[in-house]
């Protein structure tokens, strides 16, 4: 006799195996895993990219607060860019002078656009390798495989008959007790109604039977003629 079990879902036969329990698994264990980790993995998701963008934008301003001080070094060192600045772009000096400052100025700041999308996009690129840090940071602790709670858990400490597993008596279990209350009810009725019934049946109490004198009663004085 071949002791091995037909498959639980089709019923087929255990040899040659069918791909029906491994593909229920597969979504018996994604249902598990939705159900005991989403609220969790959603947590460390948030937590994970709000450092991963407080840390772009960190290391983004130090890279731009060292273009934009090279950029105000630069334009300090140009001539007659202080008095440029002193009357808000109209100096009194010769023409071609402030057209040759005006083109360095605005090539300066081209520059400094230029350097600023430059960092941004490699502040940015750095995303996987950031968010790989903070991901590695996240601890999961796995129990022992000696702990009380992984070799008896509580299905088995019940002998695999709870309600996850023997669902067939959940019904039975409930009607039986459901019988049970039934018949106690109905066998408390009975006895109430029996009580009335013969109380009922023997109608009223008798009459007590009045004591007897010993010779008899006398007669009665005066009516009757003596015999």
């Amino acid at each position: 006799m071949d002791a091995a079990p037909n498959c639980a879902i089709c019923n087929g036969p255990a040899y040659p195996e069918c791909s029906c329990e491994s593909e229920r698994l597969q979504i018996a264990v994604k249902q598990a895993e939705h159900r005991a980790m989403e609220a969790k993995l959603a947590e460390i998701r948030d937590w994970v990219i709000a450092h991963a963008r407080q840390h772009i934008l960190n290391a983004f301003e130090r890279l731009t607060s060292t273009r934009k001080q090279a950029h105000s070094a630069y334009l300090a060192s140009l001539p007659n860019y202080s008095i440029y600045m002193q009357y808000s772009g109209h100096p009194p000096i010769h023409p071609g002078y402030i057209a040759q400052l005006q083109s360095q100025i605005a090539e300066a700041h081209a520059e400094l656009k230029r350097g600023i999308d430059a960092d941004w996009r490699a502040s940015v690129l750095r995303y996987p390798e950031v968010l790989d840090y903070f991901y590695s940071l996240i601890e999961l602790k796995i129990p022992s495989d000696r702990s009380p709670r992984v070799v008896e858990p509580p299905f088995a400490a019940a002998g695999y008959a709870d309600r996850g597993y023997d669902h067939s008596r959940i019904g039975k279990e409930s009607k039986k007790k459901k019988r049970r209350d039934r018949e106690a009810s109905v066998g408390y009725k009975d006895e109430q109604m029996i009580a009335v019934a013969g109380r009922s049946m023997r109608g009223p109490p008798a009459a007590p039977t009045p004591p007897i004198l010993p010779g008899g009663y006398p007669r009665p004085p005066g009516m009757y003629p003596p015999y």
